[in-house]
C-alpha cells in the first residue's frame, strides 16, 4: 500500500549568470531559516551552467503535511519569491506542488 511521505514545492528557473552568486547565497539563507520551521523535511537545489549565460535551477522543498506547506507558502518567504527579487530576474520561472508517494 502506498502513502504520501512528503508535500513539496518544486521550482525551476533560469537565473542569469551575473545573479547566480546572490541567488545561491540567498537560497542557503532560506535553508537555514527553513530548518527552524515545524514540519520542514528538507530543501535541495541543483544547478547547471547553460551555454547561453544562464544557470538552470531546480529547487525542492519538502514538508510533512500539506497544511504546513500551505502555511509556509502563505507567508511569502519562498524560493520563487526570492528568485523574483533577484536582479536581473530569472526567466522561465515555474512553481509546482507535488506529493511524494512511497
Amino acid at each position: 500500500m502506498s502513502s504520501v511521505v512528503a508535500y513539496s514545492q518544486v521550482v525551476t528557473a533560469e537565473v542569469p549568470r551575473e545573479a547566480w552568486d546572490e541567488t545561491y547565497f540567498s537560497l542557503l539563507s532560506l535553508k537555514a531559516h527553513l530548518q527552524s520551521l515545524p514540519g520542514w523535511q528538507r530543501f535541495d537545489f541543483w544547478a547547471r551552467d547553460k551555454e547561453d549565460g544562464h544557470v538552470k535551477l531546480i529547487a525542492v522543498t519538502n514538508w510533512d503535511y500539506p497544511e504546513q506547506l500551505a502555511l509556509w507558502l502563505s507567508k511569502g518567504v519562498t524560493v520563487d519569491a526570492i528568485l523574483r527579487a533577484m536582479e536581473p530576474p530569472p526567466r522561465d520561472l515555474t512553481v509546482d506542488l507535488y506529493e511524494e508517494i512511497a
